[in-house]
């Protein structure tokens, strides 16, 4: 076996060619072990072996969790777009978004510097393998001084099937002086056994203003694999929320590259692990690559029961990025003695006259306000969900729309009020 089955999303040959090579790179390199560093602590095996397309399977008619919020709207299920639950026909001027295939036939010279983007096999072998099976995904470009203030909500839902992959290609290109707000959202309903693989590639322009929401709701039986990139001009402002409770194990590699003066990065993520042996790893790395570039990185995990959370936070300071700000910090609550937490925060600077901070803490559910609670006849679910609730407010706090801010909460299963 010399290449990957992928099924065709077009004909071109530059594409033909190029998944043909990253096939190739991907099997040479082979599924990353326990012996790499970047993955001493999750293990993710081969699922490819199946290598089942799913079926197009659709929702039966009623009222879905997404038509909570007013978006715009693309909805995929088991990988194939589903139009008439999407509205993406009609849109505001400046906004264009197409899947992938179809940005294939209406705008290719734009899209091909980005769909041949080159991974490090080392670092990110699964995005090497996404690009040499991607079948689909979206297209999103926010033109020049276009602001919207309506999100972006991007849906994958499985459903129906065991057994299967996908590997969903989304391109995010924020044009300068743009503004626009994408909620990225996998959740599995029915179905089993899965393995999703997904590269998300956001550009942010100059002085481009980018908010992106991620919530990984997959089946408590499946794999999740996520790799998100983000490259940021001068004066670009990036916020990102990572939320995730859901598939039984999960990796999520954020990655983000400041290349131009000015830029500025918040990065947030909560996750609840409340089954056992259930497992997830967040690797976040900010490369401060210019002057007077800011970020923030703030993660917390609740963990019950004998599950297991992996967080690696790294910054990056290039010699020419004098002046920078950057702070880390990584908080657990453990509700159960047999849940665990690797903890990892790294510095790398090479630049003088900078100031970056970091920090992490691990602690125990606070016994006298859980008694409290229960004094007053809460039952001890909602008690933990109302701590819980308190333990993520400073993620949650950062979400100025109030709307949007009830809806991730919800996603969560925390949102009950104190």
């Amino acid at each position: 076996m010399n290449t990957l089955n992928h099924p065709d999303i077009s004909h071109q040959k530059w594409l033909d060619d190029f998944r043909l090579k990253q096939s190739q790179i991907f099997l040479k390199r082979g599924w990353p072990t326990k012996k790499e560093e970047c993955f001493k602590y999750t293990e993710i095996k081969n699922t490819i072996s199946e290598n089942k397309n799913p079926h197009f399977t659709d929702l039966p008619e009623r009222n879905y969790f997404f038509s909570e919020i007013a978006a715009i709207r693309m909805i995929f299920i088991n990988g194939y777009f589903v139009a008439h639950l999407s509205n993406v026909e009609k849109l505001p001027g400046g906004i264009a978004i197409y899947t992938l295939q179809k940005a294939l036939e209406k705008k290719e010279s734009i899209i091909q510097s980005y769909l041949t983007r080159e991974f490090d096999e080392k670092r990110f072998p699964f995005a090497v393998l996404n690009a040499s099976v991607m079948k689909d995904g979206m297209f999103l470009e926010i033109s020049k001084n276009t602001k919207t203030s309506l999100p972006i909500h991007l849906v994958f839902i499985h459903t129906g099937e065991d057994h299967f992959t996908i590997h969903p290609r989304n391109i995010v290109v924020a044009r300068p002086d743009s503004k626009v707000i994408l909620i990225e959202e996998h959740v599995g309903e029915n179905a089993k056994h899965y393995f999703t693989n997904t590269v998300t590639d956001i550009h942010a322009g100059e002085n481009a203003s980018i908010e992106y929401y991620k919530i990984q709701n997959e089946s408590h039986t499946a794999t999740h694999v996520a790799n998100v990139f983000v490259t940021q001009h001068r004066d670009s402002t990036l916020k990102t929320f990572f939320l995730a409770k859901g598939a039984k194990l999960s990796r999520e590699d954020l990655t983000i590259k400041q290349k131009a003066i000015g830029a500025i990065s918040d990065s947030y993520g909560f996750y609840f692990l409340n089954q056992d042996e259930q497992h997830i790893d967040h690797h976040v790395h900010v490369d401060h690559l210019a002057p007077e570039g800011k970020s923030t990185m703030v993660y917390r995990g609740v963990l019950d029961k004998k599950s297991r959370a992996v967080f690696n936070g790294k910054v990056f300071v290039d010699k020419a990025a004098k002046h920078i700000h950057a702070h880390q910090a990584n908080h657990h609550l453990l509700l159960s003695k047999e849940a665990e937490i690797n903890t990892k925060p790294e510095l790398e600077i090479y630049a003088d006259e900078v100031k970056c901070t970091h920090g992490a803490t691990v602690g125990q559910i606070d016994n006298d306000a859980l008694f409290y609670l229960r004094s007053r006849g809460m039952e001890e679910k909602t008690a933990f969900q109302i701590l819980t609730r308190a333990f993520s407010g400073e993620i949650f706090s950062k979400i100025q729309d109030p709307t949007l801010k009830h809806y991730m909460q919800k996603r969560m299963g925390i949102d009950h009020e104190l």
